[in-house]
């Protein structure tokens, strides 16, 4: 029995342990790729590759959106058949298809009126920038079926892959002389990399085998003297809708409605640092970008929760283990950063950023709690999309009007910045994680309501008596 709980704590490991490993490897190469372009380009170019960045950034949230789909999806288990199982995923890629198309006319078409209307010099790299959007939607696809299917390993291979061909690519041209466009051009071509490679996964990787839902082994006759029973068996998540189209854009809807404030809440504090106080924008950056490590993390480990939430409560099996160690896997790197904050966060800066920008380092301590809490935020909200609990989008709404408001009455500085958004991420945390309680809660009243298999009386010698 020994054995068999420490296998099971392994396997429950190794998936998360993988991915969050390979999220740091790449995150350590996006790292490298902001150093070595910030002192081959000059302050503009750089600034106009950090722009084209965060527009692929925001538009690529539509693909992530579609992954939670594809995931809740395909764990339903719909689809008796081979043929049937693939139907739906070949229309999806079908349509994908014809959007990456569509995406590519339109960027090549406005990109310049787009780029006048920003006052932005280089109109072909918005263009890249939509068009590498547009195929991360393909790539999404992928790792939505990677994920359902419990192949962890694979999807950190492809993350690498992806990650690796992706920065390489855009140091190589950066440094070929090819600028904002030789950027734009190693993004679209590492995700197109990396969306084949994920392709080639899903065809070597089968869907797991349906379990059914957690029932009594021993006949059970009627008997409503019977007390209910007690135990902590989940309800399964409601049965798939008939239509694939219909299920994969509800599901894509909501959470496309989570996904943009989660976005928000990462990213909102530095434009608003920089619209109030610009002349400290910089040093803020730079502590902002270092306390992104648990959310990076937590990206990563949300593609093990997410499907492993939806098959364990569609199974019957409790989803509660699986959220602890999704806690875990962020909660500590969040802790050791905002540890090492407090003792020596200017010696930080200064050695990664350069000590021009170490200006706001004594708020690193109080960002990297905030930013671990956002992580946590990030496996509640994971962890309810994979239940279907669709009440989060409203939570998250409210939460990201409330934080904006905190930030900009901040006025700009780094550390009443850096509180009031520890502040905000706190309540935001406290709000979604009750969601969590709730949710348990009922699966533990729905549990009671349900009749269990009366047992057997024993005989003496602690057996079971003979039939008669």
């Amino acid at each position: 029995m020994a054995k068999s709980s420490r296998a099971a704590l392994a396997g429950l490991l190794a998936g998360p342990a993988a991915l969050a490993v390979a999220g740091m490897l790449v995150n350590g190469c996006n790292l490298l790729m902001n150093l070595v372009t910030a002192r081959v380009l000059d302050s503009d170019s750089y600034g106009a590759v950090s722009v084209q960045v965060s527009i692929f950034l925001i538009l690529s949230v539509a693909g992530n959106a579609l992954l939670i789909a594809v995931v809740q999806h395909e764990t339903s288990g719909s689809g008796d058949t081979r043929r049937e199982q693939w139907s739906w995923i070949r229309r999806l890629r079908g349509v994908c298809g014809i959007g990456i198309g569509i995406a590519t006319v339109a960027a090549l078409a406005l990109a310049r009126p787009v780029a006048t209307l920003m006052s932005y010099d280089h109109p072909v790299a918005i263009a890249e920038a939509t068009i590498g959007a547009a195929l991360w939607t393909l790539l999404c696809v992928e790792r939505g079926l990677i994920q359902a299917r419990g192949a962890y390993q694979r999807l950190a291979v492809n993350f690498v892959v992806e990650g690796f061909v992706r920065i390489g690519l855009v140091i190589l041209f950066v440094l070929c002389g090819m600028g904002v466009n030789g950027a734009g051009l190693g993004i679209v071509i590492g995700v197109l990399v990396g969306a084949e490679h994920g392709r080639w996964a899903v065809a070597r990787t089968p869907r797991l085998p349906r379990q059914a839902p957690a029932a009594p082994t021993m006949p059970v006759h009627v008997d409503n003297s019977l007390p209910p029973a007690t135990g902590p068996i989940p309800i399964p998540i409601p049965a798939p809708r008939p239509s694939a189209r219909q299920s994969v854009i509800a599901d894509t809807t909501v959470a496309l409605g989570a996904l943009v404030p989660l976005a928000l809440l990462q990213n909102m504090d530095v434009v608003i640092v920089g619209w109030l106080g610009k002349s400290g924008v910089g040093g803020y950056a730079a502590i902002s970008t270092a306390c992104k490590v648990p959310v990076f993390i937590g990206l990563a480990v949300a593609n093990f929760l997410l499907p492993e939430a939806a098959r364990r409560r569609k199974e019957g099996r409790p989803a509660g283990g699986t959220l602890a160690v999704a806690l875990a896997f962020v909660v500590a790197p969040g802790l050791l950063l905002a540890t090492i904050g407090l003792v020596g966060a200017k010696w930080l800066i200064g050695l990664v950023f350069g000590p021009h920008l170490t200006g706001a380092s004594d708020a690193l301590w109080v960002l990297a709690l905030s930013m671990t809490l956002l992580a946590v935020t990030l496996m509640f909200t994971t962890y309810l999309l994979g239940a279907g609990v669709r009440r989060v989008v409203g939570v998250l709404a409210v939460a990201t009007v409330a934080t904006t408001g905190a930030l900009v009455s901040a006025g700009g500085g780094a550390m009443p910045t850096a509180v009031a958004a520890l502040a905000a991420e706190l309540l935001t945390a406290m709000a979604v994680g009750l969601l969590v309680v709730q949710l348990h809660h009922a699966d533990r009243q729905e549990a009671a309501q349900r009749p269990q298999a009366p047992q057997r009386p024993q005989a003496a010698d602690g057996g079971y008596p003979a039939p008669v």
